[in-house]
């Protein structure tokens, strides 16, 4: 199934043809013209609260990248030690980590980092934004992905500013001189939530993943302590867990029943948006979505089908 990619109407153009469009309205001199794209793989960053996070939200579109060779990197700003109702928080955290590296291989993906910061408490503080920066501008991502700042957990908040306090910072070369800045900024990109205030999301990229969910559900799986654990029992579902030992394939039920909701809800909610861009294609299944940030580099739409896969 050919992925698909859907730009906001007043911000892209000419997607047909993945030519150059005009730039965004956004902070002046962040456009793509302003440095050309460095030669060799794309880079693509996932910052967010917790371990599970950006697998939840941009696992499959991750699969596909690392498929065709992207370098991507997921960080977990918290170490996800208060995610469970009776394991302690210090070996909570030491097996969260383990966990979140055994989805990263999984998934294909370069590395999948967990920081060392406890749940709960994530402040959008000097400390952080330092060791946020520190992380970007080793990897000098193409792509970040991180959360909106309107999100009912104050951690994913905290994350979602941490990405966009650093946007500006991450060209002042005597701030942090020890870290070198990029040659060009990245473009930031907001993952899909379902939040209403101050506005719902903006789908200014949304990308079929229904053919990578088999692979995003190995690496889910080895989430243990939460799909299996934390998350039946917060929720009220662990009456499902005994069919999960069937099979495989009830195992894979279960996970994409609950952790590809939201997938299969965005292509319903925007399946509209994509009539209207995309009239003689069938709306797909499941999909991800995108808003771009204002904080990041202006994106053209080249920039975003390489982001979707689309163009390399």
């Amino acid at each position: 199934m050919v992925m698909r990619i859907l730009f906001a109407a007043l911000a892209f153009a000419a997607v047909g043809s993945m030519s150059v469009a005009p730039a965004a309205p956004g902070l002046r001199g962040w456009t793509s013209k302003e440095i050309p794209r460095a030669e060799g793989a794309l880079r693509v960053m996932a910052i967010v609260a917790h371990p599970d996070d950006a697998d939840f939200r941009m696992g499959c579109l991750a699969v596909k990248l690392a498929r065709q060779g992207a370098r991507v990197r997921f960080v977990s700003v918290c170490n996800g030690n208060m995610g469970h109702q009776t394991m302690m928080p210090p070996e909570l955290a030491a097996r969260r980590k383990r966990e979140a590296e055994a989805a990263g291989r999984q998934y294909g993906i370069e590395r999948y980092d967990v920081l060392d910061n406890d749940d709960c408490s994530l402040m959008p503080d000097y400390e952080r934004r330092v060791e946020i920066v520190k992380i970007i501008r080793e990897f000098q991502p193409d792509f970040i992905v991180t959360h909106r700042t309107c999100d009912y957990h104050a951690d994913h908040r905290a994350a979602g500013q941490l990405v966009q306090d650093a946007g500006y910072l991450l060209g002042v070369p005597h701030w942090i001189p020890e870290a070198p800045v990029q040659r060009r900024r990245p473009v930031i990109l907001f993952a899909t939530d379902t939040f209403t205030q101050p506005r719902l999301l903006r789908p200014d990229v949304m990308v079929d993943v229904e053919p990578y969910l088999e692979q995003w559900c190995e690496g889910v799986n080895c989430h243990v302590s939460q799909v299996y654990e934390w998350l039946p029992w917060d929720s009220g579902y662990q009456a499902e867990l005994a069919q999960v030992k069937e099979s495989k394939e009830a195992r894979n039920a279960y996970l994409i029943r609950h952790w590809a909701g939201r997938k299969k809800n965005d292509a319903k909610r925007f399946a509209g948006e994509w009539k209207a861009r995309y009239p003689d294609t069938p709306v797909p299944k499941y999909i991800e979505v995108f808003e771009v940030s204002e904080y990041g580099r202006t994106p053209s739409a080249d920039d975003l089908a390489r982001f979707a896969g689309l163009l390399k």
